[in-house]
């Protein structure tokens, strides 16, 4: 399957990346729903996160109705296998990203000419509203938000899934779809609509862990944007994770609008340079790169040769056109 003739895709977040047979599981529950083409898959152990990007065509109600489908059945597959009340999901065994629900996040994104942002947020809500209407609290977030202040999923996710009953027991908390009280164990979701962006992971090579987490940390504080720095690059977000299963640090980005961000003069080679530059000045290198989901091939050869941006198992598999 490929995304030729596909107007809008879906890159839903799972909080699984560890259990093969969930995994697989998840993808089925997508791949049988019918209209739809299954792009990509990548988990993660570390961050104990799996990211789905899936598509569909036709006009607006005819790709929504079928993304909203597979949504509902991925959604009826993490309620019923994950549980992030126990002890593999919550305190030491729990992954580095941040979450509040099992199925943690549904992005609706326009890929084609026909794709619009406004389609995209329409397809949102009615799959906000239907996943609240099965039982699961459902925010809408990005151009999908009911009011500004609940466009940034970071204040969606503030205090994350534990944290989830007494910000939903406030009105500028509260869910947009669904009961006020989280699910027990599948928490909330939040569904929204943006431009594409770049999931990107750059991995530090650093003489000992503390050293590398130190490092991590502070690039990422230079180089997101609410840093406000000289550094600071606009429309990026950006952690420092330990991934204690790879013994290495990692510099954990989204680079939001990529189109955008690239007109600009943001590209990933340029972002790349900068890392490294810090990277040197923290005393650690920088090795490979991960893309997570899918990236249109321009933006991926933007400002260089996309062999250099040594992306974990060649760039042509993050290019959306080749999937």
């Amino acid at each position: 399957m490929n995304a030729e003739g596909c107007d809008y895709a879906i890159v839903a977040n799972v909080s699984e990346g560890r259990n093969a047979a969930i995994i697989t599981a998840c993808a089925e529950a997508i791949q049988t729903t019918p209209g739809v083409s299954l792009l990509d898959t990548h988990a993660d152990a570390d961050h104990d996160r799996s990211v789905f990007t899936y598509a569909a065509s036709g006009n607006t109600a005819v790709a929504g109705a079928a993304l909203s489908a597979a949504t509902l059945h991925l959604a009826e597959r993490t309620t019923a296998t994950i549980d992030l009340r126990t002890p593999e999901k919550s305190g030491a065994g729990r992954g580095v990203h941040p979450r509040i629900g099992a199925l943690d996040v549904v992005p609706v994104v326009p890929i084609s000419a026909s794709g619009t942002l406004e389609g995209a947020a329409s397809i949102a809500r009615a799959i906000a509203a239907a996943l609240g209407g099965t039982g699961i609290p459902a925010h809408c977030y990005g151009a999908a938000a009911r009011s500004e202040e609940r466009r940034a999923l970071t204040s969606i996710r503030r205090g994350e899934f534990d944290g989830l009953a007494a910000r939903h027991a406030t009105a500028e908390g509260a869910p947009d779809f669904g009961p006020i009280a989280p699910h027990p164990s599948a928490g909330a979701v939040a569904v929204g609509a943006r431009h594409p962006m770049v999931a990107w992971n750059i991995e530090l090579l650093a003489p000992s862990e503390t050293a590398g987490l130190d490092a991590a940390r502070a690039i990422a504080r230079a180089i997101r944007a609410s840093g406000g720095g000289e550094q600071s690059i606009n429309g990026l977000q950006a952690l420092g994770f330990l991934l204690p299963r790879r013994g290495l640090t990692q510099v954990s980005m989204n680079l939001h609008d990529a189109a955008a961000a690239v007109e600009r003069g943001d590209t990933l080679h340029a972002i790349r340079a900068v890392i490294a530059d810090l990277a040197r000045a923290h005393g650690v290198e920088i090795g490979e790169s991960e893309i997570v989901g899918l990236v249109n091939e321009r933006v991926l050869r933007a400002g260089g040769d996309p062999v250099e941006l040594r992306i974990r198992g060649g760039w042509e598999r993050a290019a959306l056109e080749r999937r």
